[in-house]
C-alpha cells in the first residue's frame, strides 16, 4: 500500500464527518482520525464489556473484535442490553453482535469465540489498543508484555458488586491538551483576549507485573510497599484478583459464606505481603459483603471510565489517567491512584 493510499484511508469520508460531527467539534479532526485508524479488542463483553463496546462503537472506531468463549445465561441476559432473551444458552460474542451494528453500522464488529487463553500470543500483538475485562491475572501479564514488544496499548478492568476498577498501561505515552490563556490585554467591550495553546507532555507507565504483585508470586512488591500515601481500595482490587486466580470465577451469593472467608484469608496475605497493620486499617471487615455480582449502574459508570481513557489513549487528546482508577464501593467516588511507577 502506497503512503497516498494508506493516508487517503485514514482520513474521514463524508458519511463520516456528518455522523461524527458532534464529536468532531469536541475533540478535533485530527483526533476524530486516529479514532477511524484505531482496531480495538475487547476481551469478554460481559455487562460491563457491554456498556464499554457500546461507547468505543459510537466514538468511531475503525473495528472491534470481540474475544468471548462464554455462553449466555439468564443471569447474564438479565444484565447485558445486547443480549435477546432467546440468547441464553448461545455463544454470547455472536449474541450481542446485531445490537452492537446497530448501534455503529460504519465500524467493522468480528465476533472470535475462542477461550483468551488458547489464543497464541502473536494474536495480541494486531491491534492498536486492548482492552480486558474478566480474566486472570496470568495471562493478563502474558498479554502486556505481547502489547509492550508491539508497541499495543492496554487497559483492563472489573465490578465487583458496587466496587469497580481500571489500570491503563500505554506504556511512554504523548498526548496534548488544548489550553485557554489570557494575553494580559485589556479589548474594549470585549473583556480580556484569550488564546487557546496546545499543551504536550508524557506519561511513563510502569508494566502491570509493577502493579499487579500478588502473595506467592516471584514479583518485587518494594515499590509499591514504600509508598507513602496508598487507597485501600487497592488492596481490595488485588484481593478480588486473586479470588479469581484460585477459583475460576467471581465471589457469587450461591456460595458466600465459602467465598467471604476464602477473601478474608486472601486480604491478609496480601496485608502481610504489603506489610500493613490490620488492626490500623481502614478498610471494613464488612466490605467484602458488598462486592458480589456485576451492579448494571456501576458497569456503566465504569464502562464510561474505561471508553474515556481508550478515546483519550488513542487519539493522544488529553491527559489520560496514571495509572489506576478506583470506585469506591461505599461513597461512590472515583480516585486516581500511581502505583507501581
Amino acid at each position: 500500500m502506497s503512503a497516498g493510499t494508506e493516508n487517503k484511508d485514514k482520513q474521514l469520508s463524508a458519511v463520516e464527518a456528518e455522523l461524527y460531527d458532534r464529536q468532531i467539534r469536541l475533540w478535533g479532526i485530527e483526533s476524530q482520525e486516529k479514532l477511524r485508524a484505531a482496531n480495538v479488542l475487547l476481551i469478554n463483553i460481559r455487562a460491563l464489556g457491554s456498556e464499554i463496546a457500546k461507547n468505543i462503537l459510537l466514538s468511531g472506531i475503525n473495528s472491534l473484535t470481540i474475544l468471548d468463549d462464554g455462553m449466555v445465561t439468564q443471569d447474564e441476559q438479565s444484565k447485558n442490553f445486547l443480549l435477546n432473551r432467546d440468547s441464553i444458552g448461545k455463544k454470547i460474542a455472536e449474541e450481542v453482535l446485531l445490537k452492537a451494528q446497530a448501534l455503529n453500522p460504519l465500524v467493522k464488529i468480528v465476533a472470535d469465540t475462542d477461550s483468551p487463553s488458547s489464543k497464541d500470543q502473536s494474536f495480541y500483538k494486531n491491534f492498536t489498543i486492548i482492552v480486558a475485562t474478566s480474566i486472570k491475572s496470568d495471562l493478563l501479564l502474558k498479554i502486556d508484555k505481547t502489547c509492550r514488544a508491539n508497541n499495543v496499548q492496554l487497559i483492563f478492568g472489573d465490578v465487583f458488586g458496587t466496587f469497580g476498577y481500571c489500570v491503563a498501561d500505554f506504556q511512554e505515552h504523548e498526548y496534548h491538551e488544548d489550553q485557554v490563556q489570557l494575553s494580559g490585554k485589556k479589548r474594549n467591550h470585549e473583556g480580556v483576549e484569550k488564546t487557546t495553546v496546545k499543551v504536550q507532555g508524557t506519561i511513563n507507565y510502569p508494566e502491570l507485573n509493577k502493579v499487579i504483585i500478588l502473595p506467592n508470586r516471584k514479583q518485587n512488591a518494594d515499590s509499591i510497599k514504600k509508598m507513602k500515601r496508598r487507597n485501600e481500595l487497592f488492596f481490595l482490587m488485588l484481593a478480588l484478583i486473586e479470588f479469581r486466580n484460585k477459583h475460576n470465577r467471581n465471589p457469587s451469593d450461591a456460595s458466600r459464606k465459602v467465598d467471604l472467608k476464602a477473601l478474608q484469608s486472601i486480604k491478609k496475605d496480601i496485608f502481610e505481603l504489603y506489610q500493613v497493620d490490620e488492626s490500623k486499617s481502614k478498610l471494613s471487615e464488612d466490605i467484602f459483603g458488598i462486592v458480589f455480582g456485576e451492579v448494571v449502574p456501576v458497569c456503566a459508570v465504569l464502562g464510561g471510565i474505561i471508553s474515556q481513557e481508550v478515546i483519550k489513549a488513542v487519539s493522544h487528546k488529553e491527559v489520560p489517567i496514571n495509572n489506576v482508577f478506583l470506585f469506591d464501593p461505599v461513597t461512590y467516588d472515583g480516585k486516581e491512584e500511581t502505583i507501581g511507577a
